[in-house]
């Protein structure tokens, strides 16, 4: 069975280089049958792709122990949704999870592409050589299908902080949203190549762009989740490098998603819309690079701490992708002139353009910040160290001008903006200023969270007078049912604007959070005996018991671990408001 799953994935690696030649002489040669076959290969490693998951899923259902990888992850008593999420607990098995999304997507991609699309071939030549790449790449440094020559009666196990619903939704949803990118690449490099950069291609990608954006942008939320309650006391967001690793992309995305509105409206700037899906492809590569490839130390997850084989060829795979799209570029450079008269000084493209760039900034902050360590240890045997102050003093101010570029840009046309536009800014303005001078009189004094409240409160007025002056409009001079039309089809012709404003406002309120969580928070150490009480920010804790509790997991095994629990009650105004049971867990086994 091992075998069998070890020759499906050298058949991929070869049928996905047959498949990028083939579609390269194909668009060549003008050949139709050729690209026939180019693009029935996306099928075969698709289908081979799956085969080899599934004797992966098999063996580690089944407690296939003889696979190295199944005894490193599992054990007899694990329980089974552990057993299925063991396959992308390491790095053979989420390399193999990260292929079989992308030749997944690829096939998806090219069964919504016209065959009449000139850029089709190289399309499928593009996805071809990703393909081959992580074949190649799973079968030179992390086969899942290595097997002992001798079959252990008991796995490893898997980690106790990985027995995680996190574990079971994190890692999945990510790797998703870094194969969905690699389509927005494939697009945007596909249609430079055969230079047919038209409107098609830029609606194409944007749609793969916003699904891989929210994919990842999902699995980054639920590994803050998982973080917050599994490694620390309320720790959601600790600046680790693993954790950066996986936000520069999306950063990277959020510019592409809004360079992309952008070209869609003004017919200019199209450079951003071919440098930034390859940037964020690489930023994927990257983030893998960060994770498994040892070259930078991670405090909270433990991988490894020595260069690994699989770093070299990440590396050079950013670098072919990085040049192949600037070469491409430079080569058709002559296409890139805009057409389109000057916008105004104050603009809703000047806007879009000033907050790709800030965002572009705060992932340069992240990337820098997360490999500097490393290159200072690289270059002079230094050990150096950026913690959460760095970023959190070098990014915050550039999200919060993200921010306010959020309230202040749907109120501006494309290219001039009347001068009277100003005024609508003073009730969002007016808003902001009480709700800082409120929170100033009842004892707020952080000038850090009274700027951020300030402008949270002016966005968020902002995009719901927006909104609201909008349904108004529509519905103004009608009267019950013709009212309600007029404004479900404003709703319908606008769903796009109100969707993007949606998203928006989801982003101030996790802002919001952070900025209270952070900004905003106290601590005190103090010592309690049973029964015992303090006082704490207006509330009353009061320590009630302490229990450990020494539990196996599975009878007849050394599978064990202990559980010390303290309980305490917290009170307000005389009233209980909820018990809390903090508890700290050692496992051994």
């Amino acid at each position: 069975m091992a075998s069998i799953g070890t020759w499906a994935l050298i058949v991929s690696l070869v049928v996905s280089c047959y498949g990028a030649l083939a579609a390269f002489t194909a668009r060549r040669r003008q050949s139709s049958m050729l690209a026939d076959s180019a693009e029935k290969s996306l099928w075969i490693v698709s289908g081979l792709s799956t085969a080899a998951c599934a004797i992966l899923l098999y063996a580690l259902l089944t407690h296939q122990f003889q696979f190295q990888y199944v005894y490193g992850h599992t054990s007899t008593h694990l329980p089974i949704i552990y057993r299925i999420s063991a396959f992308w607990a390491g790095e053979e098995g989420s390399l193999l999870l990260w292929f079989w999304f992308v030749a997944a997507l690829a096939l998806v991609a090219l069964l919504f592409r016209p065959r009449t699309d000139p850029a089709r071939s190289y399309l499928v030549c593009i996805l071809s050589l990703v393909n081959a790449f992580f074949a190649a790449l799973i079968l030179l440094t992390s086969n899942p299908f290595e097997i002992y020559p001798m079959i252990p009666s008991e796995g490893a196990g898997m980690l106790p902080l990985l027995r995680n619903p996190g574990m079971v939704l994190h890692p999945p949803i990510l790797f998703l949203g870094y194969a969905a990118y690699t389509i927005p690449f494939a697009s945007a490099l596909s249609a430079l190549w055969s230079d047919t950069l038209d409107s098609n291609w830029l609606a194409r990608m944007r749609r793969w762009n916003l699904f891989a954006w929210a994919t990842l942008g999902a699995g980054i939320l639920i590994g803050a989740w998982w973080a917050y309650v599994e490694l620390g006391w309320g720790g959601f967001w600790a600046w680790d490098p693993v954790e950066n690793a996986s936000l520069i992309p999306w950063l990277v995305g959020t510019a592409l998603l809004h360079s992309a509105i952008l070209e869609e409206r003004v017919r200019k700037h199209r450079c951003w819309n071919l440098i930034l899906p390859a940037l964020t492809f690489a930023l994927c590569l990257f983030a893998t690079l960060v994770t498994r490839g040892g070259i930078i130390v991670s405090d909270l997850h433990g991988f490894s701490s020595s260069i690994q084989p699989i770093a070299y060829y990440l590396f050079a795979a950013i670098l072919a992708v990085l040049l192949t799209t600037f070469a491409l570029i430079f080569r058709r450079r002559r296409t890139f002139s805009d057409h389109t008269s000057p916008e105004g000084l104050v603009s809703r493209e000047k806007v879009f353009l000033l907050a790709n760039t800030v965002l572009c900034g705060i992932a340069a902050i992240v990337f820098i910040g997360t490999i500097y360590p490393s290159l200072v240890r690289a270059i002079s045997g230094n050990l150096v160290s950026l913690g959460a102050s760095f970023f959190n003093r070098l990014a915050s101010p550039f999200m919060l001008v993200v921010i306010v570029l959020i309230g202040v840009c749907p109120w501006l046309a494309w290219g001039r903006t009347p001068g009277k536009t100003t005024r609508k800014f003073l009730l969002p303005f007016a808003a902001g200023a009480v709700a800082s001078v409120l929170l100033a009189v009842f004892g707020i004094r952080s000038p850090a969270f009274l700027v951020s409240v300030f402008v949270c409160v002016f966005v968020v007025v902002s995009l719901f007078g927006l909104v609201i002056g909008d349904l108004a409009a529509a519905g103004r001079g009608k009267r019950g049912a013709a009212a309600i039309s007029a404004v479900m089809a404003q709703l319908r012709r606008s769903h796009r604007r109100y969707g993007a404003q949606l998203v928006h406002f989801a982003i101030v309120l996790i802002v919001i959070g952070v900025a209270g969580s952070t900004l905003y928070k106290t601590e005190e150490l103090v010592s309690l005996k049973p029964g015992e009480s303090v006082n704490f920010e207006g509330y009353r804790l009061t320590y009630e018991s302490f229990g450990v509790d020494t539990i196996d997991e599975v009878p007849e095994t050394y599978e064990s671990h202990i559980r010390y629990e303290a309980t305490l009650s917290a009170t307000r105004d005389g009233s209980r408001v909820r018990m809390l049971r903090p508890e700290k867990n050692y496992h051994w086994g």
